[in-house]
């Protein structure tokens, strides 16, 4: 089961990105809010499924009348298939340009729009990158999901939270959805793709309005953020 599990999971990942990459250069581009709403949530939902893994999604698939920042927990390989299952109108993910190197990941990030972030170690890029996604969210040009832990070790536990992100939501006054992925500990692959049985809820711990937001309080302003999704993971494993 574990070997078929992987197999399932890689090679539907290889799968899905041929569908979404033919289909967005094919269309020169226009799909790409097709993949990113249809096509991935339903392949993402499918592929989990085939693994035994349930998702039960108690969010609103509906636009926000602004751009909104939507922020999740990072802590398991199934995020590369619950974040792409999620299927947000008009929603672009931030990942990090590592993931380049993983060729059938690149190609699905390619098909539904994602967009690369820096490198943590390439400052001068990272700052103009947050500037820009923040113009764009003034603009309204779209949304953005991404996790403020950046790339960690997966652990059960929530890591230090990354501040360009809520620079990026404070200079766009963006809203910020707190989006918590519940996967129970008994079926959590961490860095694996060994994924095990089980339901995985997703839903929202709120909303927080940054505007009023000031540069003197940012720190405590991201320190609230992670506590409501520390305090959230504590409940889920005493729950468990």
């Amino acid at each position: 089961m574990r070997w078929y599990r992987m197999t399932i999971a890689y090679g539907g990942m290889t799968a899905l990105g041929l569908i979404v990459a033919t289909l967005r250069f094919a269309s020169f581009g226009a799909l790409i809010p097709f993949n990113r709403t249809v096509v991935a949530p339903a392949f993402c939902r499918a592929l989990l499924r085939m693994c035994g893994v349930r998702v039960a999604s108690r969010l609103a698939r509906t636009a926000p009348d602004n751009p909104r920042c939507y922020v999740f927990n990072h802590n398991s390989y199934l995020d590369l298939f619950l974040v792409p299952l999620l299927g947000l109108p008009r929603t672009r993910a931030i990942i990090s340009e590592v993931v380049k190197k993983t060729v059938p990941l690149h190609l699905c990030n390619l098909g539904i729009g994602v967009l690369y972030i820096p490198d943590s170690h390439k400052t001068a890029e990272r700052i103009e990158f947050f500037r820009a996604v923040s113009a764009d969210l003034r603009a309204h040009r779209y949304s953005v999901i991404c996790s403020p832990e950046g790339r960690h070790e997966f652990l059960r536990e929530i890591a230090p939270f990354n501040r360009g992100v809520f620079h990026m939501a404070m200079a766009a006054n963006a809203e910020i959805e707190m989006i918590f992925f519940d996967i129970p500990a008994e079926m959590d692959p961490l860095e694996s793709f060994d994924m095990r049985s089980g339901t995985v809820t997703l839903r929202s711990l709120g909303r927080v309005d940054t505007r009023g937001w000031t540069e003197d309080r940012l720190t405590q302003h991201i320190a609230d953020v992670r506590r409501r999704y520390v305090d959230e993971l504590a409940a889920t494993e005493a729950d468990g």
